[in-house]
């Protein structure tokens, strides 16, 4: 039995306790992005993926891991990045995922260039237990198990339980720190 992509992306949106307007936005979203090709951003070239992207002093991967995973893989991803000569990679905050998005950027993925997402949302190191909801709803199951990411076509943040493949990983690492 196939299953149907866009109820199976929005779950973790409708169980979240993010708002009733985000969760109308993302649902929006998701279920128009399972139906309608998203625009991407062209692939990096190999001279480009070699190179990293400075910005406000942190040093950032020019690309995503290229698909959407759960949480745990995100952070496993990024800890095994070698990119640059540097191995310090990490799961960016919710605070510095915010901060690359610009709503009127080219390509209609809402990041600011020269990122390239090839998709909506972003996996961030924050979990419920470091920045609780706002809307105090209940959630199915512990605060440590959802984490917040950053849609950047919709442009607001969003939770999901760890175990949806809800996000993308876009690493990030201190750009003062030595390499691992």
């Amino acid at each position: 039995m196939a299953i149907d992509r866009s109820t199976v992306m929005r779950i973790p949106f409708q169980t979240s306790s993010i708002g009733i307007l985000p969760v109308i936005a993302a649902s929006i979203a998701v279920s128009i992005g399972a139906s309608i090709a998203m625009p991407i951003h062209a692939e990096v070239d190999e001279g480009a993926a070699a190179g990293t992207v400075a910005s406000d002093g942190l040093e950032w991967a020019p690309a995503t891991n290229g698909e959407d995973i759960t949480w745990p893989e995100a952070v496993e991803y990024c800890a095994a990045l070698s990119l640059a000569g540097h191995d310090d990679w990490r799961l960016p905050t919710l605070a510095e995922l915010e901060g690359l998005h610009d709503a009127a950027a080219e390509g209609g993925e809402g990041i600011r260039s020269p990122f390239v997402i090839g998709g909506c949302c972003l996996w961030s190191s924050v979990s419920l237990v470091d920045r609780p909801a706002e809307d105090g709803e209940e959630i199915a199951g512990r605060p440590e198990m959802y984490h917040w990411g950053f849609m950047f076509d919709g442009g607001f943040p969003y939770y999901a339980v760890h175990i949806f493949d809800d996000g993308r990983a876009l690493c990030v690492r201190d750009a003062g720190a030595a390499a691992e």
